[in-house]
């Protein structure tokens, strides 16, 4: 398999992720492992009590429903508490891989590290650009019984050496990148007052997109001057407020050129792109093709 440097660039149209380890471990009370280090990534997450992490020098408390990651080289240390020990899974992997072959038994390889070892080596796990960045945190929330599926899964599938499984396994971690792609914008947008009120401007836009768009709504929904909310907004997606309402309103003019007869030039007019011209210039450099072509291609089956 490959493995991948520190920092290495993934991009979602390469992402080929392999499984290299997974498993369930019911800690005895007091059980520890490590400090150590791996060299692929790994989430632990917990199913059950509690105990202590610490990922190089920070400190957590782990308890049912947390999720860590850490990276190649980034020590860490698990102790289960004395009368609450913790249920722990455990899943090594890289995000390009190769898949092993029929009857390959494949296996994590950690390292045990004195107390002293180095500790300012990055623990980044990103996959793709902004708007679409997965920048998955040290630690988080992912409590629920989807979450508990996703590493049973992982954990039965490893028991098998069949090609089938890694594969298996491989679409199961894409799905998990997924959910935790949507998971840790959310929980973004929710730890302050902030975060909801650009979520609130992201909707507001997506109801306004028939309209011409007006900068000074930015104001309006948020109080602040124009200039200081796209910034803000920006710096949460990836993507201005004025790029991201263009894209609401050619999503519209697709569903029109599908779901209806209208003409294109009615079709500019009622979602206000100011003429048929400047619809059609957007539409073919945001999507590859005229109106007219997307929706000839929307008729073939």
């Amino acid at each position: 398999m490959i493995a991948l440097t520190i920092n290495e660039e993934v991009r979602w149209e390469n992402l080929s992720p392999v499984v290299s380890y997974a498993n369930r471990l019911a800690c005895s009370p007091g059980f520890s492992f490590g400090p150590r280090v791996v060299k692929d990534h790994q989430f632990i997450w917990v199913a059950e009590g509690s105990g202590e992490a610490i990922i190089q020098n920070r400190r957590y408390r782990a308890s049912s429903g947390d999720l860590f990651h850490y990276g190649p080289h980034v020590v860490h240390k698990f102790t289960a508490d004395s009368d609450h020990p913790f249920v722990l899974y455990g899943l090594h992997f890289q995000t390009i891989g190769q898949l092993g072959e029929q009857g390959e038994a494949l296996s994590p390889l950690h390292i045990d590290v004195p107390e002293d070892y180095k500790l300012d080596y990055p623990n980044i796990l990103a996959i793709g650009h902004s708007p679409d960045l997965l920048s998955q945190p040290e630690y988080m929330k992912f409590p629920g019984k989807n979450a508990e599926r996703y590493f049973h899964r992982f954990t039965l599938s490893f028991q098998k050496s069949g090609a089938l499984h890694h594969l298996h396994n491989r679409v199961t971690l894409i799905q998990l990148f997924m959910e935790l792609h949507q998971l840790t914008r959310q929980q973004s947008e929710e730890s302050s007052e902030q975060g909801l009120l650009l979520r609130r401007i992201q909707d507001r836009l997506k109801e306004q997109a028939a309209m011409p768009y007006n900068r000074e709504w930015l104001r309006e929904w948020t109080h602040y001057h124009e200039n200081h909310a796209a910034a803000l907004y920006f710096k949460q997606y990836g993507i201005s407020p004025h790029d991201y309402f263009l894209e609401c309103k050619l999503e519209l003019a697709k569903r029109l050129l599908v779901d209806s007869k209208k003409a294109v030039s009615e079709i500019a007019e009622c979602l206000s792109f100011g003429s048929i011209h400047y619809f059609s210039r957007l539409f073919k450099s945001r999507t590859g093709l005229s109106p007219l072509a997307f929706r000839k291609k929307s008729m073939l089956i």
